[in-house]
């Protein structure tokens, strides 16, 4: 089994050389840095280039691992290395996208600094064009949304507990409910907080039936007003979601990334006029809930 697994290792090693040698034009980087459970760091190097004959390739070329530091100079020489197996030269490199990763992202003393200094060796007027991820930017809408306050801690009462969560899923269960279950919110990714919002308001009746059982008091499903920022809150992070969900295709342009950008705050503006009239048309959990919860 593990000579089989080495093999078919061997010949997916042996395709992406023989998918760089096709590469006739230049190619561009994208770095992004992950960690394991055991807190060892991976370096994911992602290429993408135009073959010979004028089609785009994209390819995860290498995930290295960092059991040290992750210096400008220890990223440079993984990046390096990683080049040199694949065959790839540095003057045809044209950009580097990198994630949030603080290591990634500083130019003047990071390893940004250090492709661009050995671009100018082999090439003075060649430049680098250095790019920040556009998906990672939806991010910054976390501090411009206020929803701290639409946070509850109810999911992590039905969650934490093991016995709590059983007893939640086997009720959910027992009614046959579509969710069958309420996810964690993490902070990584800010937008799953819109999945655990939807669930809380599906299941707000189930959920505050489960908690009156348990002698857990929740004064908020009882409130209109908060009741109305959730469900608005629904909303806004599903809109953001789907957003998301579009840069994500594979194999989309810069310029066709930008236009789902700016069509999206044209369709913000729009449905911000919208609820000053008091249309909810287009706000499907605001108009299943305008009934009992006026916003």
């Amino acid at each position: 089994m593990t000579r089989r697994i080495e093999d078919i290792a061997g010949n997916l090693e042996l395709q992406l050389q023989n998918k760089m040698d096709n590469i006739d034009f230049f190619f561009s980087f994208a770095l992004d840095k992950t960690c394991d459970v055991h807190d060892t760091a991976h370096l994911l190097v992602f290429v993408s280039g135009i073959t010979k004959d004028l089609k785009i390739m994209e390819e995860l070329a290498a995930m290295q691992s960092m059991k040290g530091t992750m210096t400008g100079s220890d990223l440079f020489t993984e990046v390096n290395a990683c080049l040199d197996k694949l065959g790839l030269k540095w003057d045809r490199l044209a950009g580097v996208t990198t994630d949030r990763c603080p290591n990634l992202m500083v130019i003047n003393i990071g390893p940004l600094k250090w492709m661009q200094d050995k671009v100018t060796e082999i090439n003075p007027e060649l430049k680098l064009v250095f790019l920040h991820c556009i998906k990672h930017q939806n991010v910054l809408c976390k501090s411009v949304i206020k929803l701290n306050h639409v946070k509850t801690k109810t999911v992590n009462f039905i969650r934490i507990p093991a016995l709590n969560h059983r007893q939640i899923v086997a009720l959910m269960e027992e009614r046959e409910i579509e969710h069958g279950d309420i996810g964690y919110h993490t902070t990584v990714r800010w937008l799953s907080l819109g999945k655990v919002l939807k669930s809380v308001w599906d299941l707000k009746a189930e959920i505050q039936e489960f908690c009156e059982k348990n002698g857990k008091d929740i004064p908020e499903l009882s409130d209109g007003k908060w009741m109305a920022d959730l469900v608005f809150a629904v909303d806004v992070t599903t809109l953001m979601k789907e957003l998301n969900t579009k840069l994500q295709h594979w194999g989309l342009f810069v310029h066709e990334m930008y236009s789902l950008v700016k069509a999206f705050m044209r369709k913000l503006q729009f449905l911000s006029s919208q609820l000053e009239s008091n249309t909810l048309s287009h706000m499907q959990t605001l108009i299943t809930s305008a009934g009992t919860h006026p916003c």
